[in-house]
């Protein structure tokens, strides 16, 4: 018979909870050292107003909604931006963007009692309001930004952008020391970030707007 000796085990496990605690001080005292505001994400986007702009193409609506791109962690970021219209406020930059649309959302609740492998007519209207999607023509030539910590830029986009079937999203990366060399020929795969933002991020009265144009 195999008998366990309580006494090791004990002294083991205080070992162990000594050299976990010092550790999460250290934890938080990181995540302290990248985020400048911690009640917000380390990059976010800020609302600011909607109203009249100008149109970068016939099929646009002439209503926009104006917004800044905050970066608030401790490290620059890089966005690709182009020009914009002459009569465009004095900071904005014409952001980089990808309109998307929203993943379907199949609710479990609207399905009971139906057969199985049935969808709510609610699922097919989350699959195909899509189709209604605008455009957003990426223009080839961009040039990169820089974010500074704390910093924030404008930018505008039609109030069409955003809708209850789709997104944008806004791609960035961090500025960090290049390598001196060639790549690592077993190395591979880069970093993919951007910040998502949608109807429902907007301002409640905002939204109101938007359904009324």
């Amino acid at each position: 018979m195999i008998r366990i000796h309580p006494r090791p085990i004990l002294y083991f496990l205080a070992l162990l909870s000594l050299a976990v605690i010092p550790l999460l001080p250290q934890t938080r005292g990181t995540i302290k050292q990248f985020v400048l505001d911690p009640d917000k994400f380390f990059v976010y986007v800020r609302f600011d107003h909607i109203g009249p702009g100008a149109q970068r193409s016939d099929d646009e609506p002439p209503m926009r909604i104006w917004l800044h791109l905050v970066n608030n962690c401790h490290v620059p970021i890089i966005v690709t931006a182009n020009g914009v219209p002459d009569e465009s406020p004095k900071d904005e930059v014409g952001l980089r963007y990808r309109i998307v649309a929203n993943p379907p959302v199949f609710g479990l609740p609207h399905l009971i009692g139906k057969p199985s492998g049935e969808k709510d007519q609610t699922d097919l209207d989350d699959n195909t309001g899509a189709a209604g999607m605008p455009r957003n023509d990426l223009i080839d030539v961009m040039s990169g930004i820089t974010v500074e910590p704390g910093e924030a830029i404008l930018f505008s986009m039609p109030v069409n952008h955003v809708g209850t079937h789709w997104h944008v999203e806004i791609p960035f990366e961090f500025e960090v020391p290049r390598g001196k060399c060639c790549r690592d020929e077993k190395t591979g795969g880069q970093p993919v970030m951007a910040v998502d933002y949608g109807l429902y991020d907007l301002p409640p009265q905002a939204q109101k707007q938007i359904s009324t144009k």
